[in-house]
């Protein structure tokens, strides 16, 4: 364990030494501002903040570390490290740490600085912690099985844009597709920031599919470790 929280430490040292990793995380908060401004001025109800904080998940979850572990792959960095003490599992468990600590650290602050220390912060953030893993999981499967760079930016791409916008679009489809939509761990997070932020508690199936998620995305890593 210990070893593992040095090499999580060494690693947030090296991403946060990096322009577009501060770029990436600090995206979300400023689009999330300035956006919801407009919005709050505008007198429209769209682009809630329950969907900048998905945004931060999947922007930073997501394009950090698929990219990151491919590049890592490439360029025999991620190697070298197995001659290390650590497990291969250990290794990526210290990556996903160190991308879920900067997840977190984009969503609470866009948290923040749109609605400020109420109390709906605590219970949120549960989901921001539940999101933040489901989606750096999705990123450490597209770096354990995408074998080049440029595939690996295209195929993150794809994988955010189709969970974002999910989201923002679901409500406007037919209402037979709801139940199909109601399965995607984005729709699952935001409706429940939503519920929160609202003061209407948390949403128990929506609730219980996330755990799920985190399992089968597990095991999924697992899999492609042992091949």
């Amino acid at each position: 364990m210990n070893n593992v929280l040095k090499l999580t430490k060494h690693e947030c040292k090296d991403l946060l030494r990096n322009p577009s990793i501060i770029i990436l995380v600090m995206l979300p908060i400023f689009m999330s501002k300035v956006i919801i401004t407009v919005m709050d001025q505008s007198g429209l109800n769209f682009m809630l903040l329950s969907t900048w904080i998905l945004f931060a998940q999947v922007m930073v979850g997501i394009m950090i570390t698929g990219p990151g572990l491919i590049e890592e792959r490439e360029s025999k960095t991620f190697d070298a490290l197995l001659i290390s003490p650590l497990s291969r599992g250990q290794i990526i468990a210290a990556k996903g740490l160190t991308v879920l600590i900067l997840s977190l650290l984009s969503q609470t602050i866009v948290f923040l600085l749109n609605d400020g220390l109420s109390w709906a912060f605590w219970p949120s953030l549960l989901y921001m912690i539940l999101g933040g893993i489901v989606f750096v999981e999705m990123g450490i499967i597209i770096g354990l099985l995408v074998n080049s760079s440029k595939n690996g930016s295209a195929v993150s791409s794809a994988v955010m844009i189709i969970f974002f916008l999910g989201v923002t679009v679901y409500e406007a489809l037919p209402k037979w597709t709801y139940p199909f939509f109601v399965v995607w761990p984005s729709i699952e997070i935001s409706q429940n920031l939503n519920s929160i932020l609202k003061g209407d508690g948390l949403l128990l199936i929506e609730s219980l599919l996330l755990p799920l998620w985190i399992a089968g995305l597990s095991l999924w890593i697992a899999r492609i470790g042992e091949d």
